[in-house]
């Protein structure tokens, strides 16, 4: 690969995650691959390498903001080294605090505002407006994450610069600027007829709209003319329907229906009321007769019952005599029964008062062994309170316990440690002595053996036979070691004289013994405390209520008294009095039992004679009552009088039901509602015939009126005068309309050639997406349109961008940056292919094919790679890149 834009390298410091300043590495021609996983900040590095080659560095635009660190405010610093064009340039900025700019490379060094002029110069790109991204075609070939399933958004300085690319090649086609001064010419001319949509306007859309009015105004005139002839004929119908409804002999025969309608519906209404009276008549001489028959049932149904009532009042007489004989049985059972059980409980209670003797032998007993029980439990207690009392006091002797052995021993290692720091300031002495040397080596007065000595204060060693030696060991705080060891020897003596001891291992000693009397103390109390009723319980509380309980005791043995004469067993003598009363309570149980039943039958009796008594009465009763009603009928009406009621009853009956038979023999034809609705209808005939009579001269008056005026306006030369008007406006709209396809076919015809000469310098792009459709896809042709993108994919038929599958309309749009991005090639334009986690959607086989398409575009110009997959791009071949810390010194100053 020779010349074009190479990155070399990109650094990034404070940007989103990158808070130390690293490095990506590796970069170089062909094709780049940085993989790494989620979250890694591969996207970051896309957005900073945008950042730094289309933002400018005084942008404080939602892009900048976005780049600083997370978790505070910095100043996103972002570098990148690049070739273009052979010669290798360096870029630096810095955004939002003390931001900067600086271009190094060819020979120059830009700071400020003339580096960002000169960058855009150099990539051909226009600033963006109020600090947005430049735009330019690389806007369009670095692909952001999720941006590679839709095509390129061109910006207008991006087509501008693929129009500079054609500009010369399309003025040739054309014709050069005569071309474009025809085009502008039949543009204006097109401007006078038609508006921006298309619809006439000027003297196009006054011809159409005089045409339009002409032809409506005519057509008012024609609908007024065949109006005229309506009228015309219609009054030829009028006469003729006038003439029909005006006819008297019609009229005269309609009066004389509706007259005898009238005299139909009187006769029905006559006979009606005849019927309704005879019916009555029918009807009450029936319900007479039914009253009648009513009368004669129940005073039979009376008879009936009283013959009844008598029966049974003479049945339940007998069954009473019968239930008082029961009754009276029962009753002598029942006395006798009685006196069984009073003799069976006159022994139950004997039985009782011998086990109740029984029972207090028993007893008392019991009694006595509770009282020798209760006395030994008074012994003990009170010898465990004396224990408690003896293991207290021997206790309370030991004048040492914890506190004070500690104390002494504190005092003991304050001593030891006052006498270690005294041994380190003193003088040692290591004393070998000879044979016959003993006694010839005197310390202060002391003669000395073989061994160490210490001397810790001044002292005169006299030698025997030589001389005397001073020894003064460091005086350095001699006095404090003195004063502290005589403080300590002061309170190691007070320690153990508070405990009573004259060393430490005699308070030891002391110690022991204190918890052998702990142990004692314990042991009784526990012992005392096993014999008490309640933890909270004191010693003397216990045994004055173990007295109490002793002197309880002896009072109710007191109250039993002397049972017997003690010879016998007490719990013999209770069971067998015990078996005496159950056999009582056994014979108890039986007469009960047997006083029990008696009863029940005499109860059974009792109400038999109850009932009894009571239904005789009510019998005797009912039979009285019924007697009293038939008298009282029959004394108001005799059976006699009844019997000739009824005949009476039947024979107005008859008579009524012949006399309804006669009228309805009588009945008219028809009913009173069809009478009523013939006399309706005859009515609402004459009166429409009124109606129409008069609405048909009504209608005949105004048609003579339109038609008069009709013909004193001149129809016929009106719609003469509009059809010349219509047919003048209609040849200049054909005018208009010739004039609008000649400029049309002319236009059409500079604009076709445009477009062949915009499809033929298309070739580069054609070139790069035609061979590479037809590996992915056999056969398949895509539609290329002016503003450079894939608008349709033909395999057989068309099918549209938009309905093709993601991983299709993903491919064909990395397809179409790498066709503009050899376009910009072919005509010394900067171009680089980036693209983040795209080709997601491809299969395995598509993705081996788009791997050649990319590698065979490598060879023209350099791609970068960023995906979290990096085993799908294994097979690519790729430059693999990394991303290292940049060291201090490589740092720049800022």
């Amino acid at each position: 690969m020779t010349g074009g834009m190479i990155l070399r390298g990109l650094e990034v410091e404070q940007v989103r995650r990158f808070g130390d300043a690293v490095r990506l590495t590796g970069l170089g021609p062909g094709i780049n691959l940085l993989g790494a996983p989620n979250e890694f900040g591969k996207s970051t590095l896309l957005a900073a390498l945008r950042a730094v080659f289309l933002l400018p560095h005084g942008s404080k635009a939602r892009p900048i903001a976005d780049l600083q660190p997370y978790g505070g405010r910095g100043a996103p610093r972002i570098a990148v080294d690049f070739t273009l064009d052979g010669g290798d340039w360096r870029l630096e900025k810095r955004f939002m605090q003390r931001a900067f700019a600086r271009l190094e490379g060819g020979g120059e060094r830009l700071d400020g505002d003339a580096a960002e002029a000169r960058l855009q110069d150099l990539l051909g790109v226009e600033a963006g407006k109020r600090g947005a991204e430049a735009m330019g075609l690389l806007n369009a070939l670095w692909v952001t994450q999720g941006q590679s399933l839709v095509q390129p958004d061109l910006s207008d300085p991006a087509r501008a610069t693929i129009r500079s690319c054609l500009e010369a090649d399309l003025d040739a086609m054309t014709g050069g600027d005569a071309a474009g001064r025809v085009l502008a010419r039949v543009t204006a001319d097109l401007a006078v007829l038609l508006d921006g949509r298309g619809n006439p306007r000027g003297r196009f859309r006054a011809a159409k709209e005089g045409e339009q009015e002409a032809a409506a105004e005519l057509a008012r005139l024609e609908t007024r003319r065949q109006g005229l002839e309506d009228d015309l004929n219609a009054m030829a119908d009028l006469r003729r329907r006038l003439a029909h409804e005006d006819d008297a002999d019609r009229r005269e025969k309609e009066r004389a229906g509706l007259a005898e309608a009238g005299r139909v519906r009187d006769r029905l209404r006559d006979y009606d009321a005849r019927h309704r009276a005879a019916r009555a008549v029918r009807d009450h001489a029936a319900a007479q007769l039914a009253a009648v028959r009513q009368d004669l049932a129940g005073r039979a149904a009376w008879e009936r019952d009283l013959a009844a009532g008598t029966a049974r009042v003479a049945e339940l007489e007998g069954a009473l005599q019968a239930a008082q004989g029961a009754h009276d049985a029962a009753g002598a059972a029942h006395a006798a029964r009685l006196e069984a059980v009073r003799m069976a409980d006159a022994g139950r209670q004997a039985a009782r008062r011998a086990l109740d003797l029984a029972a207090g032998r028993v007893e008392r007993a019991r009694l006595v062994r509770e009282r020798r029980e209760a006395a030994a439990a008074l012994d003990r207690l009170d010898e465990a309170a004396r224990a408690v009392t003896q293991a207290a006091a021997e206790l309370d002797a030991c004048t040492i316990d914890d506190a004070r052995l500690g104390a002494i021993r504190k005092a003991e290692r304050a001593l030891d440690a006052a006498r270690a720091a005294s041994r380190a300031q003193a003088t040692t002495l290591d004393v070998t002595l000879a044979d016959g040397a003993r006694g010839r080596l005197v310390l202060d007065g002391q003669a000395l053996e073989s061994g160490r000595i210490v001397v810790t204060d001044n002292a005169v060693l006299r030698i025997e036979g030589i001389g005397t030696i001073r020894i003064e060991p460091a005086s350095h705080g001699r006095d404090a070691l003195r004063a502290e060891l005589a403080g300590a020897e002061e309170v190691l003596r007070r320690a153990l004289a508070a405990a009573g001891c004259a060393d430490t291992p005699a308070a030891e000693a002391a110690l022991a013994v204190r918890r052998q009397a702990e142990l004692a103390f314990q042991a009784a109390r526990t012992v005392l405390g096993g014999l008490l009723a309640g933890a909270d319980q004191v010693p003397a509380t216990a045994m004055e209520a173990a007295r109490r309980r002793l002197a309880d005791l002896d009072v109710r043995i007191a109250r039993i008294g002397e049972a017997g004469d003690g010879t016998d067993d007490p719990l013999a003598m209770l069971e067998a009095a015990r078996q005496a009363m159950d056999v009582a309570e056994a014979r108890y149980d039986a007469a009960h039992r047997a006083l029990l039943s008696p009863d029940e039958t005499m109860r059974r009796a009792a109400e038999d004679l109850a009932r009894l008594r009571a239904e005789w009465q009510v019998a005797r009763d009912g039979a009285t009552q019924l007697a009293r009603d038939l008298e009282a009928a029959r004394a108001v009406e005799a059976d006699e009088a009844l019997s000739a009621r009824l005949a009476a009853g039947h024979e107005a009956a008859e008579r009524a039901e012949q006399a309804l038979v006669r009228i309805e023999e009588t009945r008219p034809e028809g009913t009173e509602a069809l009478a009523d609705a013939a006399i309706q209808r005859l009515e609402r005939t004459i009166q429409e015939g009124h109606a129409r009579l008069a609405a048909l001269r009504q209608e005949m008056a105004a048609r003579e009126a339109r038609i008069r005026a009709a013909e004193g306006d001149g129809l016929d030369e009106r719609i003469a005068a509009q059809e010349r008007l219509r047919a003048a406006h209609a040849a200049e709209d054909a005018a208009c309309a010739r004039e609008v396809a000649i400029l049309q076919c002319l236009r059409d015809a500079v604009a076709a050639a445009e477009r062949a000469a915009t499809e033929r310098y298309l070739a580069p792009l054609a070139r790069a997406i035609q061979p590479a459709l037809a590996a992915l896809f056999p056969r398949a042709v895509a539609t290329v349109e002016p503003d450079f993108s894939i608008s349709a994919l033909s395999r057989r038929i068309d099918e549209p961008f938009a309905t093709l599958s993601d991983g299709t309309r993903e491919q064909i749009a990395v397809l179409a940056r790498l066709g503009l991005a050899d376009l910009m090639q072919a005509r010394g334009r900067p171009a680089m292919l980036v693209l983040d986690d795209a080709l997601t959607y491809a299969d395995s086989g598509r993705l081996d094919r788009m791997f050649d398409i990319l590698t065979e575009a490598a060879g023209r110009l350099q791609i970068l790679i960023l995906t979290c997959r990096t085993e799908l791009f294994t097979g690519l071949g790729a430059r693999r890149l990394a991303v290292e810390p940049v060291g201090e010194q490589n740092q720049p100053a800022g």
